[in-house]
């Protein structure tokens, strides 16, 4: 019976110990069985880096991606505000009335926000990253 014993040094290297019974001492197998354990850790510790910067860079291009989309809508949505607000300022022959009415239509889903951020933002927010960082690679 064959017995290795695999230990990890904080120098990131592995150190080998092959237990073999007395009278099954053969050092060209051991050698080979060795090398074959070595070149196995290896392969799975390139597997596991490849599959690390495969999700984190899923997640960054996802995060970057969202970012532009956010970015696009809150120009749009800035300078439809700008229209709205001098239109109504139009209306009413007054250039404060159409502004704060403006202002006063984003301050109720602002507090709406920020009443419910836990539940509206931060818990979707850290789900979704959650699920895009372990998510499976059927996709």
């Amino acid at each position: 019976m064959v017995f290795i014993i695999l230990k990890y040094n904080q120098t990131n290297s592995f150190y080998f110990f092959v237990k073999l019974p007395t009278k099954m001492v053969d050092p060209d197998r051991i050698e080979i069985i060795t090398e074959q354990v070595k070149a196995y850790i290896a392969t799975n510790i390139e597997i596991l880096k490849l599959e690390a910067a495969d999700r984190i860079s899923g997640v960054i291009s996802g995060l970057i991606s969202n970012l532009l989309i956010a970015a696009i809508g809150f120009l749009f949505l800035f300078f439809i505000s700008l229209w709205a607000g001098f239109y109504i300022s139009e209306l009413s022959g007054d250039t404060y009335t159409g502004f704060a009415i403006v202002a006063g239509i984003y301050l109720i889903p602002g507090l709406i926000i920020y009443i419910g951020k836990k539940r509206l933002l931060t818990d979707p927010i850290r789900n979704k990253i959650i699920t895009n960082i372990f998510k499976n690679n059927e996709s």
